[in-house]
């Protein structure tokens, strides 16, 4: 009966919402990327247009990579009905021990990524034992966590800093992809938009990231429709599918602009498509 049920669904489709009662029933959906749009206006227009130059959206993304990395794995326990206060803690601890493994034991760059990899996963695995077998909640263990591994940091680099790292590993986070296209082509583009230069593949990639929302998008929508799921209206989803991709190709410009795509920002989209 249910799946008789489905298919006249599927069959028939379900109406969709006008554009204004959708808004309402998903403000909360949508009322962070309103927000955003609006402190990124203001900020824009107080800083006399400083906050979109190419080089501050480049610092930005670098400043800012470690956040949406860890986000990331946070999103998983959340998702899951959990929180883990650790998370920055942890962060500490294994840049700590990669600085002691790399400065003070002259470890190579690889292993030492290795093995922090490992670590961080034992980190995970161990705090996550509690939670799932022994029903301690997530609060209770990653508290008590967080201090834990707050005073290993401060243990294991005995309260000083330690550096310089070499630059095999601060291109992981501070390097940028090197221009795969001709430099003529780049040239070319620059005289066009009147610019010094212009990084093309940071651009491609700009404009491909687009298309790709655009698919997905269609391709979602179209599933949503097959089997009867009530869907956004279609002039918002216009609107919102074109807003997104024309920020793609805006920051992917900006930051043709400066030095290109950052190393961080492929890894960010390396890890978002996983665990998308």
């Amino acid at each position: 009966m249910e799946l008789a049920q489905s298919d006249t669904n599927s069959a028939s489709g379900v109406k969709t919402k006008g554009i204004g009662e959708y808004l309402s029933s998903h403000l909360r959906q949508y009322g962070l990327l309103f927000a955003l749009i609006a402190v990124m206006v203001f900020f824009q227009i107080v800083t006399d247009g400083t906050l979109l130059r190419a080089v501050n959206v480049t610092n930005l993304l670098l400043q800012n990579s470690y956040i949406i990395i860890m986000a990331l794995g946070m999103l998983i326990v959340i998702v899951s009905g959990n929180i883990d206060l650790s998370v920055g803690s942890v962060m500490g601890f294994i840049g700590a021990l990669a600085a002691v493994m790399i400065v003070n034991f002259d470890l190579p760059v690889i292993v030492t990524i290795i093995a922090c990899l490992v670590m961080g996963g034992l980190i995970g695995a161990a705090q996550g034992y509690w939670v799932a077998y022994w029903k301690i909640p997530s609060f209770i263990v990653t508290l008590a966590g967080m201090l834990v591994f707050r005073g290993l940091s401060l243990w294991l680099l005995e309260g000083q800093s330690v550096g310089p790292f070499p630059k095999e590993f601060q291109v992981i986070a501070t390097g940028f992809v090197p221009d795969l296209f001709p430099a003529g082509l780049g040239e070319g583009l620059a005289d066009l938009f009147g610019a010094r230069k212009v990084n093309v593949l940071a651009l491609a990639t700009g404009i491909a990231a687009a298309a790709l929302v655009v698919w997905i998008g269609l391709r979602q929508r179209a599933q949503n429709k097959a089997y009867g799921i009530e869907d956004e209206p279609t002039g918002f989803f216009v609107a919102r599918t074109a807003i997104i991709a024309a920020a793609l190709i805006f920051v992917m410009y900006k930051l043709s602009l400066f030095r290109g795509l950052p190393n961080v920002l492929i890894t960010m989209g390396v890890l978002t498509v996983i665990y998308a």
